[in-house]
C-alpha cells in the first residue's frame, strides 16, 4: 500500500515495485528526533527539535525528561518553561493541577522518574500535546 504523498519538501523513497513513498523533511526529522531520544542522544534531539519549527508540547515534554538525565544543571529552567507552556495550553488547569505538574517536573531524573513522566504525558495529552505549539 502506498504512502499518502505530501507537500513539495519531501524525499521520494520506493515502497515496493511500482509504488513510492514520500517522507516529507519534518517527518525525517521527527523520525530522527525520536531515535535520539531513545538512544539518550541529547544533542541530536536539541538540533532535530529546532528543524522541527513549532514542536508539540509532547515532544518537548520527552526533551525536558532527556534533560534532566543529560544535563541536571539545566534541567530546572527547562521544566519552568515546559510549566508555563502546558498552563498556556491547559486553561481549565487548577493550582491542584499546576502542583502536580511541578512535583512531577522535579521527579525527573530521580527515583521516581518514570512514574513522574507517565503522568506528565497524561497531563500534556489533556491540554492538547499533540498539537504543534504556537
Amino acid at each position: 500500500m502506498p504512502c499518502p504523498s505530501s507537500g513539495r519538501d519531501s524525499l521520494s523513497t520506493p515502497s515496493g515495485p511500482g509504488t513510492e513513498c514520500r517522507i516529507t523533511a519534518q517527518g525525517q526529522s521527527r523520525a530522527v528526533f525520536q531515535r535520539a531520544l531513545e538512544r539518550g542522544n541529547l544533542l541530536v534531539a536539541e538540533a532535530t527539535l529546532r528543524e522541527l519549527g513549532r514542536p508539540t508540547l509532547t515532544e518537548l515534554l520527552e526533551l525536558t525528561a532527556l534533560i534532566a538525565f543529560k544535563d541536571p544543571a539545566r534541567h530546572s529552567r527547562v521544566a519552568a518553561r515546559w510549566l508555563l507552556r502546558w498552563l498556556e495550553r491547559h486553561d481549565q488547569a487548577t493550582i491542584g493541577d499546576a502542583a502536580l505538574a511541578a512535583a512531577c517536573l522535579a521527579a525527573l531524573g530521580g527515583r521516581q522518574h518514570q512514574a513522574a513522566l507517565t503522568t506528565l504525558r497524561e497531563l500534556a495529552e489533556e491540554a492538547g500535546g499533540s498539537r504543534r505549539l504556537r
